[in-house]
């Protein structure tokens, strides 16, 4: 996934039209330096070590058919954050926050209205 160039039109359209293809480029190039860096000082755990000290108010958002994400991530997260509410979509993929821009929004904001109550 590091390589934009691998990715297929399909699903960097959507992300180009979004933020425009060189602050995108930049900004994924930008990411995936952050991911690595990360992974190689921490030997390979990004967060797992992390998840204890998450105290605030946590929403995870879990597309059932995403590619990239198996669906023991999301249910392993939701067991290992305090106060962690999971909104699953059954047609959701990698990209639902684009395709149910709406809903997730909407989702959203409903969240962090209630957080900060």
């Amino acid at each position: 996934i590091e390589n934009l160039d691998n990715w297929s039109p399909r699903m960097k359209q959507p992300f180009i039209d979004q933020y425009g293809e060189d602050y995108f480029k930049e900004m994924w190039a930008g990411w995936m330096k952050v991911q690595t860096e990360i992974f190689q000082k921490r030997n390979g755990d990004i967060c797992i070590g992390s998840l204890p000290n998450i105290k605030c108010s946590t929403l995870l958002v879990n597309g059932v058919k995403d590619a990239l994400v198996p669906q023991e991530q999301p249910l392993f997260l939701q067991k290992h954050i305090v106060n962690c509410r999971m909104v699953t979509w059954p047609e959701g993929k990698h990209n639902l926050h684009i395709r149910f821009a709406q809903e997730f929004n909407a989702l959203a904001e409903e969240f962090l209205d209630n957080a900060w109550a």
